[in-house]
């Protein structure tokens, strides 16, 4: 038998989802009770939640839209607060367009005691939220979405569900699945959302950041980590570790473009000594530029269990273990200079 057909298998640009989230939102107002009250709960559930309010918090009215002076999803919440819903589905922000959105809808009201709440709505995994903070925006995930959604599903009756909240909370439930598939999949089976849910995993244990890579071949998912800063008699770089995808790549960025050699041989030398007594087996890798591979791992960073599936610990603990590698080399490059100032 087919599977049901999903409208968000369908409506799958942001535009679709500003009008989900205008549509739910809307739900929230007392006046829409008498016609469907779960759905007036799931509503008012997720504007509490939106502006980081306790479910005390009551909601009388509500006016939401979309496109004003270009915020995606903006809702007037009983005439005391104005949410700026910042929607990003697939891509991440750009220029300085939080802060615009943050300013064009403060100066709109600031003759009022009308207070401005920003959130940033995002479904999909993102390698970095710092811009995000600092504009004041309040980020809003999957993991949130699917709680108040499931709430809904359980405390209402199937035959009474509404058909859009259902698509809705399938389609982010099936995209919560491929994004824990590093889990459940063999390593050879990742695929981009693989990819994304391991990144944003390692990065609870090990930090860094991740984003996608362009290149002539294609692209790919790099993650980096564990930057330092060092020089070599004067000469400034900075080494790092990246991940792009299946490849372990040790990385350095020298400055000056006529230094980038003789800071690429030095350290790949000092590296290459430190790996042998430490028994971590690299191999050259590499092009001379800024941002250059000095040198690969020749193994799987990667452990599996016993069935073939990641054992994410296991792989944070070789990777920690790697990442002593770049703590020796630091020693040696800190000896070297200060033997030669």
């Amino acid at each position: 038998m087919k599977s049901r057909p999903n409208l968000f298998d369908y409506a799958t640009s942001e535009l679709s989802q500003d009008a989900f989230l205008t549509w739910l939102i809307q739900w929230a107002d007392k006046d829409y009770q008498a016609i469907d009250s779960s759905l007036n709960a799931c509503a008012i559930s997720f504007v509490q939640e939106l502006l980081g309010k306790d479910h005390s918090y009551k909601i009388e009215t509500i006016e939401a839209g979309r496109q004003r002076n270009n915020i995606d999803v903006w809702a007037l919440v009983n005439n005391q607060y104005f949410l700026v819903i910042e929607d990003k589905k697939g891509t991440k922000e750009h220029s300085d367009q939080l802060n615009r959105y943050s300013e064009t809808a403060k100066k709109h009201y600031e003759k009022s005691d009308i207070e401005i709440k920003l959130v940033y709505f995002k479904m999909e995994e993102q390698g970095n939220y710092s811009d995000i903070k600092s504009a004041g925006f309040l980020i809003f995930q999957r993991s949130r979405m699917l709680s108040i959604l499931e709430q809904y599903m359980n405390s209402t009756e199937k035959s009474m569900q509404n058909d859009i909240i259902v698509d809705y909370y399938k389609n982010l439930d099936n995209l919560n699945k491929k994004i824990n598939s590093y889990l459940t999949k063999p390593l050879n089976e990742w695929y981009w959302y693989s990819w994304q849910g391991f990144y944003s995993e390692l990065q609870k244990h090990i930090g860094g950041n991740w984003e996608y890579v362009s290149n002539a071949a294609g692209g790919f998912l790099g993650f980096w980590w564990n930057w330092n800063y060092s020089n070599i008699d004067g000469k400034e770089f900075e080494y790092y570790l990246q991940l792009e995808q299946d490849k372990f790549v040790f990385k350095l960025y020298a400055y000056k473009e006529n230094e980038r050699r003789e800071i690429r041989d030095f350290y790949r030398r000092h590296l290459y000594k430190k790996a042998k007594e430490l028994n971590i087996d690299i191999s050259q890798f590499g092009r001379l530029g800024a941002y250059m591979g000095v040198a690969k791992l020749s193994s799987e960073y990667r452990i599996t269990n016993e069935n073939g599936l990641l054992n994410i610990q296991a792989t944070v603990d070789n990777l920690k273990d790697i990442m002593k590698l770049i703590n020796e080399t630091e020693k040696e490059i800190k000896a070297h200079n200060k033997v030669y100032s």
